[in-house]
């Protein structure tokens, strides 16, 4: 992003930058966001009738566009910086047009400074660590997956399971017949012994549900399930018990779908 800006000071728009930013300091806010921004830029467009192009196409114009926030400071102003999802860089620009980056700490002394919270001789920073409590979480590195943490946590696990089925179909039988409420089992109880028992006793259980009407109760028939080892909680219809059973069987059988 730093050669965008120097495109913008090697070319002839640099007036126009340095005319932009005159525009700003002579205005209000002190603090402008990307809505304030690209209004104030617009604005000096039509002031000095430049083209659409201009404003859409020209160096400055990309510039404004990725520009964030701009604080306009007593002999510089930085300008917050988001060339792509999730990254962002800032850059001090000076009465002379020298661009310097701004690391993450002075950005955040700038802001400090401006709402005067700033004061280094009290003592450090409170500073919050948001990784991950456990080293082996995964970690999201494609920008695209942001916003979709469970499909993106699904999709690990489900390649964790593919990729070790038996550890994984082992610790998803220990978590099915772990499960209680108010003392009673729920899910599978003792007849079920292991995961492969599971994987079978599953497709019973499903070939069964399958020839009950889809509004039977599931008192009608939990017996019989209960006999193929399971329990309370697939769902209070024959066609519910047979939706989340359906679910157990392509996990075990096909966890990559």
């Amino acid at each position: 992003m730093l050669n965008l800006i120097q495109d913008v000071l090697e070319s002839d728009e640099k007036s126009d930058l340095r005319h932009f930013t005159s525009q700003l300091k002579t205005a209000e806010p002190r603090y402008l966001l990307r809505n304030e921004i690209l209004a104030a830029f617009n604005e000096y467009c039509t002031n000095h009738k430049k083209s659409e192009y201009f404003y859409h196409s020209s160096h400055l114009g990309k510039l404004i566009y990725y520009t964030q926030e701009i604080i306009l400071e007593d002999e510089s102003l930085c300008l917050i910086i988001r060339p792509k999802i999730a990254a962002k860089r800032a850059f001090r620009l000076f009465e002379d047009l020298r661009a310097q980056e701004v690391t993450p700490e002075e950005l955040l002394n700038i802001r400090d400074r401006f709402v005067n919270r700033y004061n280094p001789k009290v003592g450090e920073v409170l500073q919050l660590d948001f990784q991950p409590f456990y080293d082996y979480s995964p970690v999201i590195r494609d920008p695209k997956n942001i916003g979709k943490g469970v499909r993106f946590l699904n999709r690990y696990l489900s390649s964790k399971l593919f990729q070790d089925p038996e550890q994984w179909l082992e610790s998803l039988y220990g978590f099915l017949k772990v499960l209680y409420f108010q003392g009673n089992q729920l899910l599978i109880n003792e007849r079920i012994h292991n995961h492969q028992q599971l994987s079978e006793q599953v497709k019973l259980a499903l070939e069964f549900v399958s020839d009950r009407p889809d509004s039977e109760s599931y008192d009608k028939f939990r017996f019989k399930l209960q006999e193929m080892g399971f329990e309370a909680g697939w769902g209070n219809t024959a066609s519910r018990v047979r939706e989340t059973l359906t679910m157990l069987d392509e996990l075990i059988d096909e966890p990559d779908d």
